[in-house]
């Protein structure tokens, strides 16, 4: 499935953190911890894609996300326990995703798993589309992070300056990926 990832986010303080927890805390939907396992290659890095396996709920889900204007364009597959294995273990694996690799010449057979991020999200849907406070663990340090995914760029992006202000934040741009500072860590 293909979807525009339209989204705002920022790196926010542990306090800042709990005191929106706190605040927000009649309104959270779900409450539960995700694994990322991040896929690296120099090709990937070279066009700013980013390959994933998240584990939640003993589900697995691989995503691809590309550049696309702005924003990025997600596809995301369910894969099977096995699946996952065999992707795992670079054996043949024939998926939209995978498809995708072989097409833009990046070699899935040379691709590395060298790095986790676990989440600890917390969901909280609002009219103009899902706030997520996020505790990420990888390479024994932790951040916070304060993400609003939404169907509309202006509607979204006016909420999101809303729902900041009252913790004195101001954003101008999203903070650098996960992945990107997992790998800024390393």
């Amino acid at each position: 499935m293909e979807q525009i990832e339209i989204e705002y986010k920022i790196l926010i303080t542990e306090d800042i953190f709990y005191q929106i927890l706190s605040d927000y805390h009649e309104q959270i939907k779900h409450d539960y911890i995700q694994i990322n396992d991040y896929f690296t290659h120099p090709l990937l890095q070279q066009k700013k894609y980013m390959l994933r396996i998240r584990t939640k709920n003993n589900q697995y889900e691989m995503t691809l996300k590309r550049p696309l204007h702005n924003h990025r364009l997600e596809t995301n597959i369910i894969l099977t326990p096995q699946q996952k294995e065999d992707f795992y273990n670079m054996r043949s694996l024939h998926n939209e995703i995978t498809d995708i690799l072989r097409q833009e010449n990046i070699p899935i057979q040379e691709l590395q798993q060298q790095f986790s991020l676990t989440t600890h999200r917390y969901d909280i849907p609002l009219l103009e589309g899902m706030l997520s406070l996020d505790m990420n663990t990888y390479l024994n340090q932790v951040d916070y992070e304060l993400e609003f995914e939404v169907f509309n760029e202006q509607e979204g992006y006016q909420k999101f300056l809303d729902i900041i202000k009252p913790y004195q934040l101001h954003y101008t741009t999203n903070c650098d990926s996960k992945i990107k500072r997992v790998l800024d860590a390393i």
